[in-house]
């Protein structure tokens, strides 16, 4: 390789490295305050008619009301968590609008079922006489009842208490790639859901380090572009 040869690798590590620098730096956020550093800012709380308890900011290692022992925040120190001294049904929620890009949700759970069993009837109503001890994470069309689990305003279902499932676990990180789902609905605000139901005992669900973001892909092509022409050159030059 000759020493001009030798010259444009490195300006083509250094221009690829540039581009990757630039594609990372102007991925978007669309959902904010998801660490829970501000409180519940961007985020909107809903509680059944009658609940006890919501979702309150968690510091520490012990349950907002209730004192039980929880892990401490994976990321800052907040978190959201529920937590109450009856049985309720709690609701989590942050509109966004789709862009035209791949886009990237991830979060961490935390389980604290205090209870002896999951509950799963399709429902997040507390207050019937069926048993309902669970907890669940949904992407639904914004505008829908935020309680609702209707097939036709649940977009989809990221995660869902099983029966038979650890009563206690967590943070545990989650991560999903949304790229087909924002295809279908560019342009359209959706809303992504926390939700928890407790009516047989004590639920702490515990909710941090939500992050959806998306990667401009006109970036992208121009990274794939850009190391294609410098891999020309230095089979010109070599």
């Amino acid at each position: 390789m000759t020493k001009f040869a030798h010259i444009l690798v490195l300006l083509g590590v250094s221009i690829v490295c540039l581009f990757v620098t630039a594609a990372v730096g102007n991925a978007a956020s669309l959902i904010f305050n998801g660490g829970f550093e501000s409180g519940f800012a961007s985020w909107v709380r809903v509680d059944q008619i009658g609940s006890e308890g919501t979702f309150f900011q968690q510091t520490g290692t012990l349950s907002p009301l209730s004192g039980d022992p929880v892990p401490a925040p994976p990321e800052g120190m907040n978190a959201a968590m529920t937590d109450a001294f009856g049985p309720g049904s709690h609701v989590l929620y942050q509109d966004f609008i789709v862009p035209a890009q791949d886009a990237f949700l991830s979060f961490n759970l935390f389980i604290g079922n205090r209870a002896d069993r999951f509950a799963t009837p399709l429902t997040l109503d507390f207050s019937t006489n069926v048993l309902n001890q669970q907890a669940r994470v949904d992407i639904l069309r914004a505008g829908s009842d935020p309680f609702s689990v209707a097939a036709s305003d649940i977009l989809m279902n990221l995660y869902m208490t099983q029966v038979g499932d650890p009563l206690i676990s967590g943070y545990n990180a989650f991560n999903f790639d949304l790229t087909s789902l924002f295809s279908a609905n560019v342009g359209q605000t959706l809303r992504l859901r926390f939700a928890e139901v407790d009516n047989v005992f004590t639920f702490q669900f515990g909710v941090d380090n939500v992050r959806l973001e998306t990667v401009p892909e006109p970036a992208s092509i121009l990274l794939l572009g850009t190391g294609v022409l410098t891999l020309f050159t230095i089979r010109r030059r070599t």
